[in-house]
């Protein structure tokens, strides 16, 4: 029992820090807010190379931050930064700002893509 509790704190503690964040996650339902998302880390030790984020139905259209030597590419459901590199050992944050759907859980998907490999987050919005 003990090892299988050592080995959950352990990965608890790995998760913790080993994702892209969503800065704030709960706000008033329809009111106009920003969302950072922080990228602490690369994949593995490569430099991330684009961030995409899928907003789930009910959000308008977000209005994405610049950032030099990024592009922004918008679609229907989302944004994708792609430029850099940004280092393993750096962090970023990619902003967008817009109106927050009704009340509710969202849960937005978000990749991160490396120079070698890629990953795969989830963040979860609450409007109240």
């Amino acid at each position: 029992m003990k090892k299988y509790l050592m080995a959950a704190a352990l990965l608890a503690a790995a998760s913790a820090h080993a994702h892209v964040s969503l800065e704030q996650s709960s706000f008033a339902a329809g009111s106009y807010q920003k969302l950072v998302f922080r990228v602490g880390h690369g994949c593995n030790g490569s430099p991330t190379t684009a961030v995409s984020i899928r907003l789930p139905e009910g959000f308008a259209a977000m209005r994405p931050m610049p950032k030099n030597g990024w592009n922004v590419e918008r679609s229907p459901d989302g944004l994708t930064w792609r430029g850099g590199p940004l280092p393993d050992d750096f962090y970023e944050e990619f902003v967008m700002f817009g109106k927050m759907p009704a009340v509710g859980s969202h849960v937005l998907k978000i990749v991160q893509s490396c120079q070698v490999g890629s990953a795969n987050w989830e963040a979860t919005l609450e409007t109240r």
